[in-house]
């Protein structure tokens, strides 16, 4: 193998592809990443056997040929070097990598030892813009649970095509938040509903390489999404993740959101955030209960620990129905808070023994729903 291209090509593809490469005693070649010729580049892939990431390196071919190096240790020596032209030669047991006058030696593994990464078909998928996709995943993915008890909570739902036509829905939860968004679909394979659910490190995984990926000539407007009953394989620029679904029904979510109400209020969201975390530092631990009263025209924010003291702020609010108050952990409704981003938003809540809706005072699309806790 021998391949010449850029210094900040070379960094690029693999600060994209190396992130879920890591050390694996079992099998020491899950911490390398793949080079290989292919189609007048260089390919670079890496895989943690749930999923694999593959980047393009544009470049100039001398002679064709594939090898693995240590994914970390070639990323963090090629960001030493000065921009400019890197080689990549392969010599024997070793991958010289020549720039600046100099020649490093990086060992290596055979790339027969490298696990076989599936290909999958990319006709009949669906495409998404790239900045919408990127938005719904980070107001949707950390409500994700992280217990591996139910394993069909430990990824992000989607619905393509299904309440929504046209759309694509969705929805993460952890028993006691639930985080739903809605976005539009480009093009569809077809007008029926296709759901899957998948893996919150996969989704978290697309949402920054969305984020990491730059390019000279233009960030790609458009994500190309396609799956398989078990696998699913997104594709952004030259990027391309494979990921295995979740193979388990998702909980109907949509039996639980609240649909008529009897108080409603409107705040500023930066000052309810503030007043929440002022609110926290008195909250009894192991608890983190915050309780909200609405009445005419003011949000109470309010707390007390035997230990600590006691806190209460109230906020200038837009109230409508009846007087109401209920108690949330705090470290839930902030996530939420902070996942929607607008200058106010919208509470919705029955009493306080029943699911809490906030939404984006305006704007649709998104809608974060809390459970009490129930006193």
């Amino acid at each position: 193998m021998n391949f010449a291209c850029t210094q900040e090509n070379l960094l690029q593809g693999l600060s994209l592809v190396s992130h879920i490469s890591g050390k694996n005693a079992n099998l020491p070649i899950l911490g390398n990443v793949l080079l290989k010729t292919e189609n007048g580049g260089l390919k670079l892939s890496t895989t943690n056997l749930e999923m694999a990431v593959s980047a393009m390196v544009r470049g100039r071919v001398e002679q064709a040929g594939e090898f693995t190096v240590p994914a970390k240790l070639l990323q963090d020596y090629i960001s030493l070097l000065p921009a400019g032209k890197v080689e990549l030669v392969l010599n024997g047991d070793g991958l010289e990598v020549r720039a600046d006058g100099s020649t490093t030696t990086v060992r290596g593994m055979p790339s027969s030892e490298f696990p076989l990464i599936p290909r999958l078909t990319k006709e009949g998928g669906y495409r998404l813009k790239a900045e919408e996709l990127r938005g719904a995943i980070g107001q949707v993915a950390f409500a994700v649970s992280g217990s591996e008890s139910r394993p069909e909570l430990g990824g992000v739902a989607c619905y393509f095509n299904g309440e929504h036509s046209g759309k694509l829905v969705m929805a993460a939860t952890d028993s006691y938040r639930l985080a739903e968004r809605v976005t539009g679909l480009e093009t569809g394979s077809s007008e029926a509903e296709v759901k899957c659910i998948v893996p919150a490190k996969a989704m978290q995984e697309i949402g920054r390489i969305l984020t990491a990926y730059s390019d000279d000539m233009g960030l790609p407007e458009a994500v190309e999404w396609a799956m398989t009953d078990s696998q699913m394989v997104i594709t952004y620029g030259n990027v391309e993740l494979i990921s295995r679904l979740i193979e388990a029904s998702f909980p109907d979510y949509r039996q639980i959101i609240p649909t008529q109400f009897k108080t409603t209020g409107t705040i500023t969201r930066t000052e309810l955030a503030k007043a929440i975390r002022a609110a926290s530092l008195f909250s009894r631990q192991g608890l983190f209960d915050v309780h909200f009263e609405f009445s005419e025209g003011s949000l109470k924010v309010s707390s007390s620990d035997t230990g600590t003291g006691a806190h209460a702020t109230s906020l200038k609010a837009v109230v409508d129905g009846d007087a109401n108050k209920v108690t949330m952990n705090y470290r839930y409704i902030s996530d939420g808070l902070a996942a929607i981003g607008k200058d106010k938003v919208t509470i919705r809540l029955i009493d306080g023994m029943n699911a809490v809706v906030v939404t984006p005072a305006e704007g649709e699309g998104y809608r974060y729903i809390v459970m009490p806790i129930r006193q």
